[in-house]
């Protein structure tokens, strides 16, 4: 077989509930030297692509999987895919890789940086804000890739990537304020909290790990486990003004922090910026007049990795992945969603704000 169609998913930048389908062909004769057709297998959905949507012209995210067509992007994803040409001497057709895909059934990438845990996309198209977001690990050499739990790595590995380095960042510039978490529900906020809460005997910590988020998910929040405390925004006033507190943002909405800052004055000591889960809220949050730090997940990866090398850093991180989701088996179900039509109706439920929070997404258009 020398030609593939690949279904696209095209959203209109500045109006993200525009979206099209668009099939382009691809013939693998016209594939130029170290060029390699993915085809996707599978690949997870949640709030967390509906950022990347909606941070797409402030954090680079449109830059990764350019369209023909001026004023449309494809919104990028994490799946499984599988090797159906290669032009590369190195990778071999019929290899399974994980790593940062478009909505889109096929895709073509330049591999550059190959060795034994998986290679790069290096294609001049290609503009990157990090190469953390360019790497496709090859299942059979990764240490965290497990057949049976594939839904789990396709909605929460990728975020639990920025909860392990987030983790990190604060156990080494912590100086024991408890932390609260907005968005608590959110993928990332669970893993972090739990890294946070499980390591504090063996790190001699005796902070709070507290999580703030809508009525509706208090109780499921307070089932993960994950956190020492759960508190509905609407009962931050509850919170003690005895103590430190820092705060991890995943929602970016203005009126929250503001809110925060009156019941806790100069007790909020530390606010970090990590996420958009409130993509539409009204007021976000200036950075420069909160004394703020921008939390960028890759630059954590990209030093640790450097420090600790990379099959290291790989050991690290797939052993706390294993402990996560083990723990939080019982809190999460599979759904599975097949075809671009139903496709592109979950991403328009998800961006409405209508998609069931709980649901670990396996997405297939076939």
């Amino acid at each position: 077989m020398t030609t593939f169609t690949s279904q696209q998913i095209w959203v209109n930048q500045e109006n993200l509930s525009q979206t099209k389908t668009v099939q382009t062909t691809f013939d693998v004769t016209q594939l130029q030297e170290d060029e390699v057709l993915l085809e996707t297998d599978s690949f997870g959905f949640s709030a967390n692509n509906i950022t990347y949507a909606a941070l797409g012209f402030k954090m680079g995210y449109w830059g990764f999987f350019p369209t023909e067509e001026v004023g449309f992007g494809i919104v990028p994803v994490w799946g499984f895919a599988t090797v159906k040409a290669s032009r590369h001497a190195d990778v071999k057709e019929g290899e399974k890789v994980f790593g940062y895909l478009p909505m889109a059934s096929h895709w073509v990438i330049k591999a550059g940086k190959v060795a034994d845990h998986g290679f790069s996309d290096i294609h001049e198209k290609r503009k990157s804000i990090s190469p953390v977001y360019d790497q496709y690990l090859r299942c059979a050499n990764d240490p965290g890739y497990n057949p049976s739990r594939e839904a789990w790595q396709l909605n929460f590995r990728p975020l639990y990537m920025t909860s392990f380095v987030l983790d990190d960042f604060v156990a080494d510039t912590s100086t024991g304020e408890s932390l609260l978490l907005s968005s608590a529900s959110s993928k990332t906020a669970l893993g972090t909290a739990q890294l946070l809460k499980d390591q504090k005997a063996q790190r001699g910590a005796n902070y709070r790990v507290i999580g703030l988020t809508s009525t509706s998910n208090v109780d499921m929040v307070k089932a993960s486990n994950c956190y020492d405390d759960v508190l509905s925004y609407d009962d931050v006033a509850a919170l003690s003004n005895a103590e430190q507190y820092w705060l991890l943002d995943f929602a970016a909405n203005g009126a929250l922090i503001n809110a925060l800052t009156d019941v806790l004055g100069e007790k909020l000591a530390k606010v970090t910026l990590i996420g958009a889960t409130d993509w539409k809220a009204q007021e976000k949050p200036n950075p420069k007049a909160l004394d703020a730090e921008i939390f960028f997940a890759p630059a954590r990866v990209k030093l640790r990795q450097s420090e600790w090398g990379n099959q290291a850093f790989l050991a690290k991180y797939a052993s706390a992945w294993q402990r996560f989701a083990t723990q939080l088996s019982d809190t999460f179900f599979e759904q599975h969603v097949s075809g671009i039509e139903a496709i592109t109706a979950l991403y328009l439920a998800t961006l409405r704000g209508e998609a069931d929070t709980k649901a670990l997404n396996v997405l297939t258009f076939k």
